[in-house]
């Protein structure tokens, strides 16, 4: 019994540990509620969003809102006779549950009294049939042709539903956002329980420039209600639904005036409420404005050569290396008749093969596995593998090095240290068998960096890319270049700033921050660091990227090529070859202020020619931002 006594105790001490730790403020406004007569007013204005110089990007205005608020004994026919007057002014652009028709069709119809047998109230007052039997009773016998409504009386229902969702106390909002003649108009009517609010709603000066990535405004989830209820919501505030908007939605949350309800339900003011916090981003809308406006103008040159046909979408970022703040981020899709859509936050969930720019992570790679030599000279060449066809790079590149090979850009010199990452010596026509435990040597760093890992970035929903579920040598090795697994352009962002840290990786913010946020270290030696950035220096200095930005800016980086395929015709298989063309840097080398990603998938198809996109907004964002 005692131990039983025990087991009790502690799991009501456990049960009351976790309220008071979990749900503290959900039970004090319960218990207001209840004890206090206390109610919360709506939701204040939402903090506002600005750039890194105070600019303002998103912002409140006020709108003025027609309510009802019941009256203490109102009636449901005096509800319904309001509900009629004002239906003529409703537009029909409303849905209706079945929910809504039936339990309108009961307030028409005495509560659907007549729906229950005289037997059935009699097992009801016998306490045989409980208020649930009566209610489920008198669902079931209502039917379809009982709720089928002309439009008119359905604009009825719908300010009906309005006026009786809630608390009785709460003011219900019927028509939102309007006029000042139709305020006008609704007031001459002279309705008693009929008044004005006055609330806000979300502008963006900047129209459509970030929009989706700021996010979305609006009632509670449902599959969040619950959890929003715990944290002191009321069922019909307005929150934060997506993007940063939902990200930071406790920041941005205004604190809501508290009420006391009199005997005739009306509210006396008990503590004013306060609006939200502003956010400020690391965003510049000028630089953003900038980017996109280069954006548009390429895809369209792009788009005049013919082999760009399946050249739909790219991607464009600028970041701070040291901070890992986004100073701004372009995601667009051109559109056959020249409009543009915004998909910049695919940038988030998109994945593409990134070809070579990956290979300052399969340097890293070689270097902690032994695959590379340091300084060592080899003749670049071809890989033959058993039953495989030749892998070459690009060209001959005669002999290269470990720094040579990244400013050339060497295939081959990826696949000897692949070879040799796995304890294996080339030979022609190598078997050339790996393990998993191979694969994960690479996914490893790759991740370290960010590459098939998330970000960390401050915004909901971000995806990893795909990750290739084959084992196989030549699989290995097209791993190396960066044609197996796929990532998301933002991760790049976060490899190059990676780099540009010799290895320290931060999570990518839009927020603005005192301190960075440090994620993990990859634990290579600074002097192997220098010589992936000096190679990485040299691709900007006489390699595959010396025309891309202006040399006094001493950019680092790598531009890639992937060959993939693309889904032609739509019809479910990707079966037409294509290149992805892609470029990643920073600059200054020494102090760098700038990190930039540019992504161009499905470039080029089979033909020869492909479009400088990468290269020319590079170079056009880089005369344009300022050191």
């Amino acid at each position: 019994m005692k131990l039983f006594l025990g087991i009790v105790f502690l799991t009501f001490s456990a049960v009351t540990l976790d309220i008071n730790l979990n749900h503290k403020e959900y039970y004090t406004h319960l218990l207001k509620e209840k004890t206090e007569n206390i109610v919360y007013g709506d939701s204040m204005p939402r903090g506002r969003i600005l750039d890194r110089n105070g600019v303002v990007l998103v912002d409140n205005v006020g709108v003025l809102n027609i309510v009802y608020h019941k009256p203490v004994h109102e009636t449901i026919e005096n509800e319904l006779s309001i509900a009629k007057e004002l239906s003529q002014y409703v537009s029909f652009d409303f849905s209706l549950t079945e929910t809504n028709l039936k339990n309108y069709f009961l307030a028409c119809h005495n509560n659907g009294k007549d729906l229950i047998t005289d037997e059935e109230w009699t097992l009801w007052d016998e306490r045989k049939l409980t208020n649930d039997d009566i209610k489920n009773l008198k669902w079931e016998r209502i039917l379809e042709s009982d709720i089928t409504y002309s439009e008119e009386e359905q604009k009825i229902v719908y300010l009906f539903t309005k006026m009786e969702e809630g608390y009785s106390y709460q003011d219900k909002i019927l028509f939102s956002d309007v006029s000042d003649d139709f305020l006008a108009t609704i007031l001459d009517l002279e309705i008693p329980s009929i008044s004005v609010s006055v609330s806000s709603k979300r502008v963006y000066p900047y129209e459509d420039t970030l929009k989706s990535i700021f996010g979305a405004v609006g009632s509670i989830p449902k599959e969040d209600l619950d959890s929003f209820l715990e944290e002191g919501y009321a069922r019909n505030d307005i929150v934060g639904v997506s993007g940063l908007e939902k990200e930071y939605e406790s920041l941005l949350k205004g604190k809501k005036a508290q009420y006391i309800v009199n005997s005739d339900n009306t509210l006396s003011l008990l503590e004013e409420g306060s609006p939200g916090a502003d956010l400020k981003l690391n965003l510049d809308i000028q630089i953003q404005l900038e980017l996109e406006k280069i954006m548009k103008e390429e895809m369209n040159l792009a788009k005049g050569k013919s082999s760009t046909k399946y050249f739909k979408e790219s991607y464009a970022m600028v970041g701070n290396p040291k901070t890992g703040g986004i100073l701004a981020l372009v995601g667009l899709q051109r559109l056959d008749n020249g409009d543009f859509n915004d998909i910049t936050i695919t940038a988030f969930t998109s994945s593409y093969a990134m070809g070579s720019v990956v290979k300052g992570a399969s340097s890293t790679v070689g270097y902690l596995n032994g695959g590379i030599t340091v300084g060592k000279k080899i003749l670049d060449s071809c890989v033959k593998l058993y039953s495989e066809p030749s892998k070459c790079s690009y060209t001959r590149l005669g002999y290269v090095d470990d720094i040579t090979a990244l400013k050339t850009s060497s295939n081959y010199f990826q696949f000897i240290t692949a070879i040799q990452t796995t304890g294996q010596t080339y030979k022609y026509n190598m078997d050339f068998q790996v393990t998993e435990d191979d694969f994960n040597k690479y996914r490893t760093i790759f991740s370290s960096y960010g590459l098939g890992n998330k970000t960390e970035i401050d915004y909901p929903n971000e995806q990893t890319g795909m990750k290739g579920n084959k084992i196989a040598g030549d699989l290995l090795l097209n791993y190396a270049i960066g044609q197996y697994d796929t990532y998301t352009p933002i991760s790049l962002l976060q490899y190059i700033n990676t780099i540009s840290n010799y290895g320290n990786r931060y999570a990518l913010r839009f927020k603005m921050e005192d301190g960075n946020v440090f994620l993990n270290q990859i634990p290579l030696d600074a002097g192997y660091y220098d010589r992936i950035t000096e190679g990485l220096y040299q691709v900007f200095h006489g390699g595959t990227a010396s025309s891309y930005v202006k040399k006094e800016l001493n950019a680092v980086g790598k531009t890639g090529t992937s060959e993939t395929f693309y889904d032609s015709n739509q019809d479910g298989v990707v079966d037409t070859p294509v290149i992805n063309s892609t470029v990643v840097f920073y600059y200054p080398r020494e102090n760098p202020i700038y990190s930039m990603v540019v992504v161009a998938p499905y470039i080029t198809d089979v033909t020869n020619y492909t479009y400088p996109f990468t290269k020319n907004v590079s170079s056009k964002m880089t005369q344009y931002l300022p050191l």
